[in-house]
């Protein structure tokens, strides 16, 4: 795995929150795309989430999952999901995985190379999900706290 020092931004998203045991982290991806499909609303990015660990709860996580569409969509007040002009992450540092089996050496990766150069992370990942036939690719993004991006290598 390389990491990479780029940033993410996506626009017009759909916003999606769900708490979550952590075997269940793709159901909410497969019924949001459904639910997208169904109201004849085009999505342009892959789904994108993040996993926020939850206090005296290690089985369970707070799913923040994150869709671009092709344009900005009405939201009804009482929706269960939220839309945002855009989502950027970054000044960030990513790894790309080509099994989801390598997400915990990709952590691992992130938070070496972020102390290597003395940076300090966020301590929520953005996944980043790409379907690929019957499987899954998944890049990791660790959000880099205070970075100069100007200094960069």
């Amino acid at each position: 795995m390389k990491v990479r020092e780029e940033s993410l931004i996506v626009q017009n998203v759909i916003c999606v929150e769900e708490l979550i045991p952590h075997e269940e982290w793709f159901k909410p991806i497969l019924g949001l795309r459904r639910n997208l499909v169904n109201e004849d609303i085009y999505y342009t990015s892959p789904v994108i989430f993040k996993i926020e660990e939850m206090e005296n709860e290690p089985s369970f996580g707070k799913y923040t999952y994150y869709v671009g569409l092709n344009s900005m969509v009405e939201v009804e007040d009482d929706a269960d999901f939220k839309q945002l002009d855009f989502l950027e992450i970054g000044p960030a540092i990513w790894v790309r995985c080509a099994e989801i089996d390598e997400l915990d050496d990709a952590y691992e990766l992130l938070e070496e190379y972020a102390n290597e150069r003395g940076w300090e992370l966020e301590p929520a990942y953005y996944h980043v999900s790409f379907d690929l036939f019957d499987d899954v690719i998944m890049d990791v993004y660790a959000i880099v706290k205070g970075a100069d991006i100007e200094s960069w290598s």
